[in-house]
This record gives structure tokens, C-alpha cells and sequence, in this order.
């Protein structure tokens, strides 16, 4: 029989809540502020820039763990408010989003609200049934790394074919990257810290799914530069790349 310290459910003497709350507040205030960017960003240049599945998937995914299965800790304070901010910039979206189809895919252009609308729907349904079936397996941290990898790896698939950077901006970039890297250094502490509970993330798959975001975060800024270089009627990437802290 497992004695109180040996229960993954009963935090050992040395684990620090303070230093995971501290993380994971940090990570939350960046994302925030991410999210607020990419609507100011939308509005301005009148074009969204979050992926649209990533957008669903993350929109969803902060439905079904506020108000299905909510989560404890100092994350659930900012999990509303993102249900708030992602539905704001799905209305950017849908006002804007068109325009991008209209010559590559008129159909999707003529129907790009129907388009939104079944993807978060279809979203909405997957991460309902899978954080049902599986609520149990920390649901809510294998659909959170997967929305996090479509939206890195597709933010940089997306600034670089489109040819331009509408909707983006480096500040969007700095608050994701920041807020991806607080969430994985809570995850390395926890895993050290609280191997009975988090012990999971300590496998191959855990560390894959983890990092390949911040991996993705790193190829960004040279898509994005690489994207301005040549708006701008210029291969001097180099240039650029030297101005992305000022950026």
C-alpha cells in the first residue's frame, strides 16, 4: 500500500507550488497578452494570422477545459478569458479571412463562414470525445500540445506561403515563444519534482510533443524575416534578422 507522500496525488515535502504557480502564471500572462496581439493585428492589417485549425482547436480546447472539465490550479483563471479573446479573433476571422481564399480557392472564399463554422464544430466534437475517453491520461496536456504544435509549425507554414505577413508581428511571436517556454520549464520541474504525478511527461513522446513547438518558435522569426525581405524587394535576410530583438 502507498504511503501519503508516495500518492501521485499527495505533492512531496520538496515540491514548490509557488515556483509552478510563479511558471505557470508567467506562461498565462504571455499567452494572454499573444492572444490580445493577434485581434489588435487582425483588426489592423485586417487579416487573421493564427492558422484557422489552429485557431478552432485552440478555441475548443478552452470550451471543453473551462466549462466541461474544468482544470484546478492558477491556469484556470485565464482559461475563460482566452474562451473571450480566441472568440473575438474568430469574428476577425470571419470578417477577414475570405479575402485570403478568394484566389487560391474562391469556392472556400464564398463559403468561408460555413468552412469556420464546421471546423469548430468538428474541433469541438474531438476534443469533447477525447477528453471524455481519456479525462483520466491528462487529457488536457496531449490536446493542449497538439494544438500548440499546429499552431507553431503552422504559423511558420503560413507566413511563408502566403508571401507576406499580415496579421503577424514579432511581439506575437516574443509572447508565444516566452509563454511556450514558461509552460515546458513547469513541465521539466514538475516531472523532477513530482515523478508519481507527472512522471508521463518523462517519456520520448513527452519530450517530442513538448519541444517541437519552440523548435517550430525558432524557425519563425527567419520565415517572418525571410517573408519581410522580400515585401520589402530584398533577399538581405541577414539585415533583418540582426533587428528581430527591436522588432
Amino acid at each position: 500500500m502507498l504511503n501519503a507522500k508516495e500518492h501521485p496525488l499527495v505533492a512531496p515535502d520538496s515540491y514548490s507550488h509557488l515556483l509552478a504557480g510563479v511558471l505557470n502564471a508567467l506562461c498565462g500572462l504571455f499567452w494572454t497578452t499573444a492572444y490580445c496581439l493577434y485581434v489588435r493585428q487582425a483588426r489592423e492589417d485586417e487579416c487573421y494570422g493564427m492558422p484557422l485549425l489552429a485557431l478552432v482547436l485552440n478555441l475548443t480546447w478552452e470550451m471543453i477545459y473551462t466549462f466541461v472539465y474544468p482544470l484546478h490550479g492558477v491556469g484556470r483563471f485565464f482559461h475563460f478569458p482566452w474562451v473571450f479573446i480566441d472568440g473575438l479573433l474568430v469574428i476577425e476571422t470571419l470578417k477577414h479571412g475570405w479575402k485570403e481564399w478568394q484566389d487560391t480557392s474562391p469556392f472556400i472564399a464564398e463559403n468561408f463562414s460555413t468552412v469556420v463554422s464546421m471546423s469548430v464544430v468538428l474541433a469541438l466534437s474531438a476534443q469533447w470525445t477525447f477528453a471524455r475517453q481519456f479525462s483520466d491520461s491528462n487529457a488536457s496536456f496531449w490536446s493542449a500540445y497538439v494544438c500548440q504544435n499546429v499552431l507553431s509549425w503552422g504559423s511558420v507554414w503560413m507566413v511563408l506561403s502566403r508571401g507576406h505577413v499580415s496579421g503577424h508581428s514579432m511581439p506575437i511571436w516574443w509572447c508565444r515563444f516566452l509563454g511556450s517556454l514558461f509552460a515546458n520549464l513547469r513541465y521539466l520541474y514538475r516531472v523532477h519534482a513530482w515523478p508519481q504525478k507527472y512522471g508521463f511527461i518523462a517519456g520520448a513522446f513527452s519530450a517530442w510533443i513538448l519541444w517541437m513547438p519552440c523548435v517550430a518558435d525558432l524557425f519563425y522569426p527567419i520565415a517572418y524575416h525571410l517573408v519581410v525581405g522580400q515585401e520589402l524587394g530584398t533577399l538581405d535576410l541577414g539585415a533583418h534578422l540582426a533587428n528581430i530583438t527591436l522588432s
